[in-house]
């Protein structure tokens, strides 16, 4: 019986390669499969959160929606879909359904989902199912002019290019495998090593740049045209991903930018209250000493023990939107907590966002006190003139002599009120900045001769002594000679209202450092120094005890304003028994 022939060893060999050519070509065709789907579903989902970013952007600006922004909202949709070919559905804050044009209709959870994943916008949301008939969607917050969340944008598209582009793919990967199965049984073993080498090389560098690995690149020399072509189309698709991951990363260093350079501090915790995000102002705010990065990472305890602070970053934990005033050292601070996207009920972290409102509490205090104040002023003399009208009305004014006298009171109640007005207007003037100072040069010894002109009789009313210390050499001041002698008539005006008979008032003006200074002295009984800080508030006086005709209690108040526009400030020194010094400098003409 003949025996069967056995195979020749090259047939043999050309058999068994390609075999293992064929095994290894099925491998190489599904990993590369499989990483080019992993790979589109990205860049696809990449580019609908770039589209969207873009178009919520574009319509961010028409909030909040009138009339004529539907119509521009409307616009710039169509536009988009035009060049995009996408649907569009835009969602309020609170979920209902603003806007939509969709030409398919998509399952309710997959729009849910990419609305509550849009308003987190962090990180962002994009999701894509690569199937016949399925469809790549994203969810983008939309802000406002003024950088609040006003809207969710949903976006969704087809994914027919990135199906075109993996059948394609795969196409190209069955023609190369049949091809490489010829080239195999006529090259042999030799060139079945050289190819499982580059094959092996080529599933590396997708592998790299499924990973993530962008500057991996597949190699390109002494491969067939098919493989060359492939490697071609993958190291382009690593360009477009690196550069698309790179604008990622950009868009990323604005936002952060953005926080950084805040002049509000932003705080952001994790669900367990642990800092995340901390910008300089909020470590500024909290008063931290150490390095910004050292708080990062530490628990809401760690940064504060005020409770104001850590129920609302407990209850911004919990879901809620709460907002309160704490006291930060000396500084008053406006906080605001916001939960962070609470999917399915469980929030994941909570913003604390951090105002200092300290000068605007201030100013609000001081103008709440300035109109208590004023109204209490002038209540006074309106409810002295009332009473003396109604006893005139009574028969008063039947008697000669107490009807002058009534109307001499109701006189001085009058100009008193006068005076309190415009004291007020020309503080109100100054310190709104619309009183004009009128300066030039005005000799200084003239200005206190002028002065002491005018207050001669108020000193021999008073008896005491009012004595004038002038420079020597003519010296000329740079002011408002007007505002100038307002100020020192007001100071040598309460000097002699405080100084008992017989003591001496000085007004002075000397050189001092380039500078003329100005001082009004007296020897009284002087100011107790807890009392200084507060001269210069609207109607403080420091004495009402004493039997003298009361001012409006505006008149040092006036005049810091007016020596603080001429860029000087008023200076005063006293103690119980040392009498006071009043002092303030003026620029010298050269």
């Amino acid at each position: 019986m003949a025996r069967a022939r056995r195979r020749s060893v090259r047939l043999w060999q050309t058999e068994l390669f390609v075999v293992v050519i064929f095994v290894a070509i099925l491998i190489l065709s599904v990993s590369l499969s499989r990483g080019l789907q992993s790979t589109l579903a990205k860049l696809a989902e990449d580019n609908q959160v770039s589209d969207a970013s873009a178009l919520a952007s574009t319509i961010g600006r028409e909030f909040p929606l009138t009339v004529e922004s539907r119509a521009r909202l409307h616009d710039h949709v169509q536009q988009f879909r035009r060049i995009y070919r996408v649907d569009v559905w835009l969602y309020d804050i609170d979920g209902s359904l603003i806007y939509a044009q969709n030409t398919r209709e998509l399952p309710k959870t997959v729009i849910d989902k990419a609305r509550l994943f849009g308003m987190a916008d962090s990180p962002p949301y994009s999701q894509m199912t690569l199937k016949p008939g399925g469809y790549v969607v994203a969810g983008k917050a939309v802000y406002n002019p003024q950088g609040r969340r006003a809207a969710v944008l949903v976006v969704s598209g087809p994914v027919n290019d990135s199906l075109a582009v993996l059948d394609a793919v795969r196409e190209r990967l069955w023609t190369t495998f049949w091809v490489a199965l010829i080239v195999a049984g006529l090259l042999g073993l030799g060139l079945a090593e050289f190819i499982g080498r580059r094959v092996r090389q080529m599933s590396k560098a997708a592998a790299a740049i499924a990973n993530g690995d962008f500057d991996q690149r597949l190699p390109t020399g002494l491969v067939p045209d098919e493989i060359f072509e492939l490697a071609e189309s993958y190291n382009r698709m690593a360009v477009t991903l690196g550069e698309a991951f790179s604008a990622l990363r950009e868009r990323e260093q604005e936002i952060a930018a953005v926080i950084e350079s805040m002049g509000e501090g932003i705080v952001a915790f994790d669900p367990e209250g642990v800092v995340r995000v901390m910008n300089p102002e909020a470590v500024l705010l909290f008063g931290l000493t150490e390095e910004r990065e050292d708080a990062v990472g530490r628990h809401a305890t760690d940064l504060t023990d005020d409770p104001t602070i850590l129920g609302l970053v407990q209850r911004g934990l919990e879901g809620s939107n709460v907002s309160a005033t704490a006291a930060l050292g000396e500084r008053t601070v406006l906080l605001h907590s916001t939960p962070i996207a609470p999917p399915k009920g469980k929030t994941e972290g909570a913003v604390l966002l951090m105002s200092d409102v300290t000068e605007a509490k201030r100013l609000e205090d001081a103008q709440r006190q300035f109109v208590a104040n004023a109204s209490h002023e002038m209540r006074t003399p309106i409810a002295a003139v009332k009473g003396l009208l109604e006893l005139l009305n009574g028969g008063a004014k039947d008697d000669p002599a107490v009807r002058d006298d009534f109307l001499k009171t109701m006189a001085l109640e009058v100009d008193r009120l006068g005076r309190l007005v415009a004291d007020m207007l020309t503080l109100a003037q100054l310190e709104a900045g619309t009183l004009k100072l009128h300066r030039e040069p005005v000799p200084v010894a003239e200005l206190l001769g002028n002065i002491a002109t005018v207050m001669h009789p108020l000193v021999d009313r008073s008896g005491a002594t009012l004595a004038v210390d002038g420079p020597a050499e003519r010296l000329e001041a740079y002011c408002d000679r007007d505002r100038i002698t307002q100020v020192l008539v007001g100071f040598v005006d309460n000097a002699l209202k405080h100084s008992g008979s017989g003591h001496a008032v000085t007004l002075r003006a000397k050189l001092h450092e380039a500078v003329i200074r100005f001082e009004v002295h007296n020897e009284g009984d002087g100011i107790d120094p807890e009392l200084v800080p507060r001269l210069f508030d609207r109607f403080f006086r420091a004495d009402e005890s004493r039997g003298m005709v009361k001012g409006t209690g505006l008149g040092l108040s006036i005049a810091k304003e007016i020596i603080e526009a001429h860029e000087s400030a008023v200076e005063v020194e006293s103690g119980p028994g040392e009498g006071a010094t009043f002092r303030f400098d003026l620029p010298l003409v050269s």
